[in-house]
C-alpha cells in the first residue's frame, strides 16, 4: 500500500502528456473540418436553390410587379378621388389590406407616395 502513495521521480518519467494532447488536437481538426464541410454544403445549397431557373422567374416577377399592376392603382386612385363611393369602397379595401397584412405601409410615406421599389438580390 505504501508502493501506491511513493512519490518516487522514478514512477513519474513514464508518464506522457504527447498521447492526450495528441488525442486533443485529432479531435479538434476533425471537428473544425466537419463544421467546414457542413457550412460549405449548406451554402453550396442555398445557392443552387437561389440561383435555380424558378427562382429567377419568381424574383423576376416580383421585382415587375409595379409594371403590371401600377395601371391598375393609378385608376383605382383617380376613381376614389372623382367618385366619393368609390373613394368609401377604396378606403375600406385598403384598410382590410393593411389589416390582414396583404398591405404593408412605410411609416411616414403618406398616402400619395409612391411605393418603395424592392431591393435587389445580392449576388455572392
Amino acid at each position: 500500500m505504501s508502493e501506491e502513495f511513493n512519490n518516487d521521480s522514478s514512477s513519474e518519467g513514464n508518464y506522457s502528456p504527447f498521447w492526450p494532447i495528441l488525442v486533443l488536437v485529432v479531435g479538434l481538426i476533425l471537428w473544425l473540418g466537419y463544421g467546414d464541410f457542413l457550412a460549405f454544403q449548406q451554402h453550396s445549397f442555398l445557392n443552387q436553390q437561389f440561383y435555380a431557373p424558378t427562382t429567377q422567374q419568381t424574383l423576376q416577377a416580383a421585382q415587375n410587379w409595379q409594371g403590371r399592376y401600377g395601371s391598375i392603382m393609378k385608376d383605382l386612385n383617380d376613381t376614389g378621388a372623382k367618385d366619393p363611393a368609390a373613394a368609401s369602397i377604396l378606403k375600406d379595401a385598403v384598410q382590410a389590406g393593411i389589416q390582414t397584412g396583404l398591405i404593408r405601409v412605410q411609416p411616414g410615406t403618406g398616402t400619395n407616395a409612391a411605393p418603395a421599389a424592392p431591393a435587389a438580390p445580392a449576388k455572392p
